[in-house]
């Protein structure tokens, strides 16, 4: 941290200053003593993030801050950036491969596929534009076929066809998903599983984009 300060060029009465406040920041406790390459992936990522703050940046730029750790370890990151943006009036720029954390942190979202922004918004708006509800359907093959026998029942949005199944948009999935199991069953369709839930981030970006993050196919 004192380095860091350095190759800012900070004073020696700021730079301690900094360095203690980076200190608190970083909550890592007695282990501040201790070889940083015995702390754990959080603690690592806390330090990273203290020592970005050591020259009171206006605007942090974090690329992918969670990567690789565990959950725990993740909700702690994001606690941190959530008080830097309330607490500090930093102005957080972040990119992710969670859609998750996009939706828990961010107070809008930019949805970038190869290369291009294709959809932005306010998490809330963004999901709104999907529907109501959503009908997951998993199924094995024929899903261009499952897709066009369910497009044909009524109350039915969008179908999205994904990797593993089918994405459908409606205002009420409750009252829909007994019609969409009997159709496919009786048009010889076997689904895996049917879930209804309220549409996520990875709704929204399957519909912008036709995919899904290839993290979550690798899965």
């Amino acid at each position: 941290l004192d380095l860091q300060a350095r190759l800012y060029g900070l004073e020696t009465s700021t730079r301690n200053e900094r360095v203690e406040r980076a200190i608190e920041l970083a909550d890592i406790g007695d282990a501040i003593d201790d070889w940083v390459r015995t702390y754990s992936g959080g603690m690592k990522r806390r330090l990273d993030v203290a020592a970005s703050l050591i020259h009171d940046p206006e605007v942090l730029f974090l690329d992918e801050p969670t990567a690789g750790l565990d959950p725990v370890s993740r909700v702690r990151v994001w606690e941190e950036v959530r008080r830097l943006n309330e607490a500090h009036g930093v102005t957080v720029f972040l990119t992710t491969q969670y859609l998750e954390e996009a939706d828990a942190l961010a107070h809008r979202v930019g949805i970038i596929d190869r290369g291009r922004i294709v959809q932005e918004g306010k998490p809330a708006d963004l999901k709104r534009t999907v529907g109501a509800d959503v009908i997951i359907v998993e199924l094995l093959d024929e899903l261009e076929r499952a897709a066009r026998i369910v497009r044909a029942l009524p109350r039915v949005d969008e179908v999205t066809v994904g990797s593993r199944g089918l994405t459908i948009s409606t205002a009420n999935g409750a009252a829909l998903v007994a019609q969409v199991a009997v159709a496919l069953s009786e048009n010889g369709v076997a689904a895996e599983s049917l879930t209804v839930r309220t549409p996520s981030l990875d709704d929204v970006f399957l519909r912008a984009t036709g995919h899904r993050l290839a993290n979550e196919e690798s899965q």
